[in-house]
């Protein structure tokens, strides 16, 4: 694949990190890619926890350190999905279609009912407007059809009644994707036990959906579902390498391993992508100031990224404490994509990120937030992310799915080893284990707190506009204001840190100037990304920024004195303060550091 040169002021690899890169092995990496794409690796399963030994016993081989955990998983495998047309004005007697992990099982007589259409936004991960339509839409006793793949949807129907959901795919592939309909993020608690859905949820191609949608055109539709998953409590594994540093911070450097079917392109890619990262990074371990530990997550497709939820409530206070960034490798190395226009990443490490993509592509690339998808487990410990996918392929040949590089064939049965491209593997294994090493050796983390600032302030004065007059937020943008202030001048100490070794700061050491960097990104994290409490995790439902005082726009619909008015306006007003302290925490901290007392 052609490179072109990286632009002037894009800062190349140093020799040091350029011998890093040389050391990839390519041909390593494929002899790893050969063996995990030659097992189902369905969670909790045996091939899964052959992957993982195989994962773990091969780095261990070559002197990196690896302790495997065991802990159970809630899990759900979709077993047998079928509709049936009772009456259809044309329709054929049978429906091709696939049931969801976690959706309900239907009585041995299926589900019987008439079919509405409601229309529905086509993103799975950003659509947080269909469940709007839905809950005013006639769906008490019908089973609704609908582009819309987001849990919030089907919650929101099945709240008002519908018996069914039938989520058909929003862009034409002739392929029905496996997919996952809880809305708890890993394990349930007590208090989400009963959020896990009531009603079958199945998924057609969007050709049937058509299909159905032309034959309601003519009249009425009635369907006979039936639906068969198994939901249990399974026990995985779960390896983690863990290359040691000078100081207690780390980067947590990770992928899931189970995938559905052979899943080459999502994920055996990145697996092997994360032990080639290991295995080098293991080498450099003498240069290292910061740790780098590389999870291998279970549970990511079939309980909803149960391992990585694992580990963060596990390492909950590591993490918090000294985990500068999580880099998500997922789906790498997909055939035809050569595109890097686009990366996720949390607004302060986005800089670094479309720097590095123009470093070692050429391209220029844009940054997007991070979507509550793809094992973004962290954000509650305040760590920030870097990546989830890369590389993609280009417009015009792209598919409406979440991974394998936008190929079609992701979670289904022909994501197998020929999907993969070599050169688009080892150039992505650059980026990831370029990013991953200068994060690990610089004086002070890369991540710019004033990016951050910058992005709140928009998404404050864009929420502010939108709710007018119905709740104040000059609070909180007097507290960015504050935090403005001295963001910029603190992004400075950390720019002449990284240039000279000290910044010439008198007695203002790299270990000061990291803590009080760590404590405002954490706390930045908190704010933009988490609407409930640190220590658990927010639903599986897209979510907007900010996500704590979102629910002021819905102020605006109802009438200020009435009853749930007045509780909503009390629930904001608390989330208002937890965020002002928020800010306040990130202020405090970079204060200290440049000797500023806050006024």
């Amino acid at each position: 694949m052609k490179q072109t040169a990286p632009a002037a002021g894009v800062a190349r690899p140093s020799p040091s990190e350029q011998a890093v890169l040389d050391a990839i092995t390519p041909a390593r990496m494929w002899r790893d890619l050969e063996f995990l794409c030659g097992i189902d690796r369905t969670s909790g399963t045996e091939g899964e926890r052959r992957a993982m030994e195989y994962i773990a016993s091969s780095l261990r081989a070559e002197g990196v350190p690896v302790e495997v955990h065991a802990f159970d998983a809630y899990l759900s495998y979709p077993i047998a999905g079928a509709i049936a047309v009772v009456s259809g004005n044309g329709l054929p007697a049978e429906m091709p279609a696939k049931t969801r992990a976690f959706s309900a099982n239907t009585p041995s007589e299926g589900v019987t009912a008439e079919v509405v259409y409601v229309q529905g936004g086509h993103d799975l991960f950003r659509d947080t407007e269909t469940h709007r339509r839905l809950e005013s839409a006639p769906v008490a006793g019908k089973i609704v059809l609908s582009e819309a793949g987001s849990r919030r949807n089907m919650q929101a129907a099945q709240e008002q009644g519908a018996v069914a959901y039938v989520h058909m795919w929003p862009s034409d592939e002739d392929a029905i994707h496996e997919g996952i309909v809880s809305p708890v993020w890993g394990a349930p608690t007590p208090e989400m036990a009963g959020a896990f859905p009531r009603i079958p949820i199945l998924c057609v191609t969007k050709a049937s959906g058509e299909t159905l949608q032309a034959a309601l055109g003519r009249g009425r539709v009635t369907l006979k579902l039936h639906s068969r998953t198994e939901t249990a409590w399974r026990r995985v594994t779960l390896p983690v390498a863990t290359i040691p540093g000078q100081t207690p911070e780390f980067v947590l450097f990770s992928g899931h391993v189970d995938s559905w079917y052979l899943g080459a392109t999502d994920n055996a890619t990145g697996n092997v992508v994360t032990m080639e990262v290991a295995r080098l990074l293991w080498g450099q371990r003498d240069r290292l100031r910061r740790g780098v530990r590389c999870a291998f997550w279970p549970g990511h497709s079939t309980g909803r990224y149960a391992g990585s939820t694992w580990y963060a409530d596990q390492e909950w206070q590591a993490l918090h404490d000294h985990c500068v960034l999580h880099m998500n490798c997922d789906s790498p190395g997909v055939a035809g994509a050569t595109d890097y226009s686009l990366i996720t990443a949390t607004a302060d490490a986005a800089a670094f990120g479309t720097d590095l993509i123009k470093s070692l592509t050429g391209q220029s690339a844009d940054w997007e937030r991070p979507v509550r998808a793809g094992d973004q487990s962290f954000w509650g410990a305040g760590v920030p992310s870097l990546f989830m996918g890369l590389s993609v392929r280009p417009k015009g040949q792209r598919w409406a799915v979440g991974g394998s590089g936008f190929g079609w064939w992701w979670h289904t049965e022909s994501d197998t080893i020929d999907k993969v491209d070599a050169e688009v593997l080892h150039l992505d294994t650059r980026i990831y284990l370029l990013a991953a090493y200068r994060f690990a050796t610089a004086p002070v983390v890369p991540l710019r707190v004033g990016d951050a600032v910058v992005e709140l302030r928009q998404i404050v004065a864009e929420l502010a506009r939108e709710v007018a007059n119905h709740f104040d937020l000059t609070p909180v943008t007097d507290a960015l204001a504050r935090l403005e202030v001295i963001a910029g001048p603190f992004d400075a100490m950390v720019a002449r840190f990284a240039a000279d070794g000290d910044g010439g700061a008198g007695g203002l050491t790299t270990a000061d100037l990291s803590r009080a960097q760590r404590a405002a990104v954490r706390a930045l994290v908190q704010v933009g990304y988490t609407g409930g409490h640190p220590f658990d995790h927010d639903p599986a439902t897209p979510q907007r920024p900010l996500p704590s005082l979102q629910d002021a726009r819905d102020l605006a619909a109802l009438a200020p004195e009435s009853h749930r008015a007045r509780l909503l306006h009390t629930r904001l007003t608390r989330r208002r303060n937890g965020v002002v302290a928020g800010l306040t925490a990130a202020v405090v901290a970079m204060e200290a550091a440049l000797g500023r007392p806050r006024k």
